[in-house]
């Protein structure tokens, strides 16, 4: 039975991930961007670091979440601002315009790896995706976060991050 919950917790984490990262954004668009200006190698350190970084944000949004669920449980209302707070921050990225300058340097001065973390980093959209699943996950009493099964559920999310930009 353990072993079966400690699988399913890793396959919460890819399956939320590849879910999460199927949308066309920065990251993804780059990877094409890397794929077609230099080559699939450099497209795939690029991938690694970007799946580093998804692990690095769901971390936070694990703890995160268990601040958010604290302060509730001690005030209620504290539910209403952090409804708003996430309504607000999902207007700003539906009507953020993007620049059309590219985030990706691809004239060689920085390694793909180190374009991956940066631009991973600076497109944090991924945390409060990450609070979203978590506290889905939690209210319907299927996630275990804690030890192996958190370790898991992190690696999870690295595979499935890495999966999807590799198939773009």
């Amino acid at each position: 039975q353990d072993h079966r919950t400690m699988l399913i917790q890793f396959f919460y984490g890819l399956f939320g991930s590849i879910i999460g990262g199927v949308a066309f954004g920065p990251i993804n668009l780059s990877v094409v961007e890397l794929t077609i200006k230099k080559n699939l190698p450099s497209a795939n350190r690029f991938c690694l670091a970007a799946a580093i970084v998804e692990v690095g944000q769901a971390f936070i949004a694990i703890l995160f979440g268990k601040l958010i669920s604290r302060k509730i449980d001690e005030f209620p209302e504290f539910k209403l601002l952090v409804i708003l707070f996430f309504f607000i921050l999902g207007l700003y990225f539906v009507l953020k315009r993007d620049k059309p300058k590219s985030e990706l340097n691809t004239t060689g001065e920085r390694s793909s790896f180190l374009n991956g973390i940066i631009v991973a980093v600076l497109n944090p959209q991924s945390i409060p995706y990450w609070i979203f699943v978590l506290a889905y996950l939690k209210s319907a009493n299927v996630l275990e976060l804690y030890s192996i099964k958190l370790w898991l559920f992190l690696i999870g999310i690295a595979i499935g991050k890495y999966t999807i930009l590799v198939i773009y």
